[in-house]
């Protein structure tokens, strides 16, 4: 998973968030100083909100993968 990627979140999110839809936009890694290293932030369903990078492990699946296109020499 990567910024960018649109994401079906697992129930488990969608029921302790109240989440009509689930379909989120991966925003931005947050750094951790702990050994989950990071947290991701999320745009779902009009708001942002945090998860934890478990949600990589979890039932969530990814719907459409980002492209960046870079420029090269």
């Amino acid at each position: 998973m990567k910024v960018g990627d649109l994401i079906q979140l697992s129930d488990g999110p969608m029921q302790f968030y109240d989440l009509p839809t689930g379909i989120a936009i991966l925003a931005e890694k947050l750094p951790r100083e702990d050994f989950l290293e990071y947290d991701w932030n999320i745009f779902v369903d009009g708001k942002f909100i945090v998860l934890g990078r478990l949600i990589e492990d979890s039932s969530t699946k990814v719907l459409n993968e980002s492209r960046r296109f870079s420029k090269t020499k």
